[in-house]
């Protein structure tokens, strides 16, 4: 395992880390009673789905991806990094940066029947399967712990620590609303707002940008390697 890669894993966590659909869900566990129990097994439920099914990608196509890497060269590693960037920088592109509302503007909490917490934990298993379809970042740092062809010890230290980043967000507000609860409950509107402006925004640049600098990486790497385009 080397630092570089797990930079890169790191940076790709931070991108996925900003989901507005798990901070709007989370403000709303906040407006609760005694939230914290229910917020800690909320979020819980997402590492479980986002973990375990890690685990099993990874479980099913490594040693199929090692072979398959193990017998590319260079120029086709290169080009299935240019087509990622590619792919990422599509992502950004196509992200909307409004997410879906409902007709008064603001975006709709998911919310558990009941507050128990095993509730509120398949409650953030449910908006973490719900998410699947904006887990590009997710699927593109599995693929390079793969390609890396590490230990099975050190491919979970790396999805560990994926996963350890990509929930910071949400136990950060945890730490300020224990910190600063009176505070912290009445700029929950504003705090909200800014989230719901903010998270797409960032999601958005932060995938164009990885995806350029993939790209970039990859188109250098063919700019010295002209041989293999006569």
């Amino acid at each position: 395992m080397t630092l570089t890669l797990a930079v890169s894993i790191m940076g790709i966590a931070v991108v996925d880390s900003l989901n507005p659909s798990l901070f709007i869900a989370q403000f709303y566990l906040l407006t609760t009673p005694r939230p914290v129990p229910r917020l800690l097994s909320f979020i819980a439920g997402i590492l479980v789905v986002n973990f375990g099914g890690g685990v099993l990608i990874l479980a099913g196509v490594r040693s199929l991806v090692a072979d398959v890497f193990s017998s590319m060269n260079g120029n086709t590693l290169h080009g299935l990094q240019l087509a990622l960037g590619i792919a990422l920088l599509g992502f950004g592109l196509w992200y909307k940066i409004q997410p879906k509302s409902n007709s008064e503007g603001s975006i709709e909490a998911k919310k558990p029947r009941s507050l128990l917490p095993i509730h509120t934990f398949v409650l953030g298993m449910v908006v973490m399967l719900d998410e699947i379809t904006t887990a590009l970042p997710y699927f593109v740092a599995i693929e390079r712990i793969t390609e890396a062809d590490l230990s099975s010890l050190n491919s979970l230290v790396l999805l560990a620590l994926y996963n350890i980043i990509f929930s910071l967000p949400l136990l950060g507000f945890i730490g300020l609303f224990v910190m600063y609860r009176q505070r912290f409950a009445s700029q929950l509107a504003r705090i909200s707002q800014f989230v719901q402006i903010w998270a797409p925004r960032l999601t958005k640049y932060f995938s164009v940008l990885f995806g350029g600098v993939f790209m970039i990486n990859a188109v250098a790497y063919f700019v010295r390697n002209l041989e293999f385009l006569k």
